[in-house]
């Protein structure tokens, strides 16, 4: 039974991920949703204020409750929401009902999108033979396991990147709009697939494909600021320049802690490097699957450039890690052994031993991932002339 492996996997992780009471910021969530739900904006700050002494720093003994003991100062500042509309909007059923029961559905949607999601992108870009170790490396890498366990809206991407790379292969102008509005979800790091999107999409046989994907795209958009919108605030733009100072994992702040003053200087060169490496396996990928690894070179490319970046926007380097287990398993044995090790020691090895440095105090040291993932996907890429086939099978 190959897929014994996942499901050991699986196992062993649920004690870490159900917790009792809830860790990490469920809570946290579940407000914004239930501010959404009774009509209010989490957008200012003096609706948070219930939640810093009406509920006490373990909420009803169910929840951490982050929030707790906080002045109106500090919901300004580094505990502001600054997620785009869509989030709290998406939170808006958990929130609706009471926290008792808002908090534990919320967590059990979060396990079941998180597997159901990498199952599916897992379904998309890999053949079957492949799919229960691929399925096995995504479970038990730490941004998945981080959002099982401690709540994030962030984990929309997955969902949406699976139905990214699903519309690409049909060419589908409302699922790839559809998927862009979720990827938006972290604008910090939209912009760069945005980018991407552009570039694969504005080829002649996917001109009105981009056009759909652009409309669907404009309307959703313009749908979920109508329903929660964001405020004209400039303390905004201040709390936002405040989290880049805390919990920070961007190739920026892995910068300054190396660089200092040379931060402006190491961290472009760093950004080039990486983006030279892109080119590599895009130009080494066949024609049936560059327009694919465009997509997970520009969402790795994402994370290591976004001037924010948490543990949790590594579920942004999936795609990169199936492609590399992909085209590893074209090559001989022996490759193909040292491809699957490859990403098993990048994304879990490195990914498990960066997590758990930044847990004790240096969370820059995360930053390094997005780079073995790109490295990765320039060293197996093969040259077009030698890919054998000419066509990419529909898994």
């Amino acid at each position: 039974m190959p897929w014994i492996g996942p499901l050991i996997v699986l196992a062993i992780e649920l004690p870490s991920i159900w917790t009792v009471p809830h860790v990490g910021e469920w809570f946290y969530f579940w407000y914004a949703g239930h501010l959404v739900a009774t009509g209010m904006s989490p957008f200012e700050p003096a609706n948070w204020l219930p939640t810093t002494h009406g509920y006490g720093p373990l909420a009803g003994g169910l929840a951490v409750n982050t929030l707790d003991g906080l002045d109106l100062a500090q919901l300004r500042t580094y505990s502001r929401w600054l997620w785009p509309p869509i989030a709290a909007i998406l939170l808006a059923p958990f929130g609706a009902l009471p926290f008792e029961i808002g908090v534990p559905a919320l967590h059990v949607a979060t396990i079941v999108i998180a597997i159901g999601s990498a199952l599916w992108l897992v379904r998309v870009l890999m053949p079957p033979a492949l799919r229960p170790l691929a399925f096995a490396v995504l479970v038990a890498s730490p941004p998945l396991v981080q959002v099982m366990r401690a709540a994030t809206v962030t984990l929309a991407i997955l969902p949406s990147t699976a139905l990214l790379f699903a519309g690409l292969r049909r060419i589908d102008g409302p699922r790839i709009g559809l998927a862009s509005f979720g990827l938006s979800i972290r604008p910090q790091l939209f912009l760069v697939v945005l980018a991407g999107l552009f570039g694969v999409m504005s080829a002649r046989p996917m001109r009105r494909a981009l056009v759909t994907s652009a409309v669907v795209w404009i309307v959703l958009n313009t749908v979920a600021f109508v329903v929660s919108p964001i405020p004209l605030d400039p303390s905004l733009l201040d709390a936002a320049r405040e989290y880049a100072l805390h919990d920070n994992s961007s190739t920026w702040r892995l910068a300054w802690e190396v660089a200092g003053d040379g931060v402006a200087i190491l961290a472009p060169l760093m950004l080039a490097g990486a983006l030279v490496a892109s080119a590599v396996a895009v130009r080494r990928s066949s024609a049936a699957s560059r327009t694919e690894m465009v997509i997970a070179c520009a969402l790795a490319l994402a994370v290591a450039a976004a001037p924010y970046a948490h543990t949790y926007d590594h579920l942004a380097l999936f795609p990169a890690w199936l492609l590399v287990l992909r085209a590893a398993n074209t090559r001989s044995r022996g490759l193909r052994t040292v491809g699957s090790l490859a990403v098993i020691l990048a994304a879990l090895g490195y990914g498990w031993s960066a997590y758990l440095v930044g847990a004790a105090g240096f969370r820059a040291a995360v930053a390094v991932t997005p780079f073995l993932a790109i490295a990765l996907c320039a060293s197996v890429a093969q040259r077009p002339e030698l890919q054998p086939g000419t066509t990419h099978p529909r898994y």
